[in-house]
């Protein structure tokens, strides 16, 4: 029973990486390509769980020493790859800040460019309703010419005052227009800068992911105990 709560662990882990991977497209603008290394990572991961927990099902159950031995390394090297995860994690957290703004600004100058709806229009746009925010970290003004940083140059080219329809609570045609301003109706249009709802996403992911490993980091110290003294008696019985 208590392999298969570590496969079943894995198989979340697992759904939780396929997860990560599918909408990481779309989070890739802001984010940049380290969403994509984080999901192959977890979803590797899972898999090498749910395979270690039916290999110490049957090792267990064959009283195996070869397996036991097996499981032992298996699972270590498994921890080893999580520690690489939750610090490669941590490190990404303390640059997110820097990392969304380098990843975005480039796409926001090209955002609504006829050439560039899939490299830029549509993830933004995505980003905006699914988190409800609107700009990078001022909010509506992002989208306006009141900034000395002209981000989106060539939406401000035609709309100097307007945000995108994206940015509005009901989403209508045109009804962005007019709000590309400091304090804008919130009722309107979201006033949260996309920086801050993304930070509060990985958060709150980090929390999630972080416990899950606390779980498994838990459960493999019991398993990498129970192979050892299992592995060791079996050895001094066939004496």
């Amino acid at each position: 029973s208590f392999n298969f709560i570590m496969a079943l662990c894995g198989m979340v882990l697992l759904g939780l990486g396929v997860f990560v991977s599918s909408s990481a497209g779309s989070y890739e603008t802001w984010f940049g390509t380290e969403t994509l290394s984080v999901s192959y990572t977890l979803s590797f991961s899972g898999v090498a769980i749910c395979v270690a927990g039916f290999m110490g099902c049957c090792g267990a159950t064959n009283q195996s020493t070869p397996t036991l031995l097996t499981y032992f390394i298996f699972v270590l090297m498994i921890l080893l790859l999580q520690l690489g995860v939750v610090i490669t994690m941590s490190v990404f957290g303390e640059e997110l800040e820097n990392q969304i703004n380098t990843s975005a600004l480039a796409k926001f100058a090209l955002y609504s460019e006829p050439n560039s709806n899939s490299i830029a229009t549509e993830p933004i746009d995505y980003v905006q309703q699914e988190l409800q925010c609107c700009g990078i970290s001022n909010g509506p003004v992002d989208w306006s010419d009141g900034r000395i940083y002209k981000r989106a140059s060539y939406w401000i080219a035609t709309h100097s005052k307007d945000v995108p329809d994206t940015c509005c609570v009901l989403k209508t045609t045109d009804c962005g227009l007019g709000y590309g301003v400091t304090n804008p109706n919130s009722e309107i249009v979201f006033t949260q800068g996309c920086q801050a709802a993304l930070i509060d996403l990985f958060t709150t992911n980090l929390i999630i992911i972080g416990g899950l490993m606390a779980v498994l980091v838990s459960l493999e110290l019991i398993g990498l105990c129970g192979a050892f003294y299992l592995r060791r008696f079996l050895l001094r019985s066939a004496r």
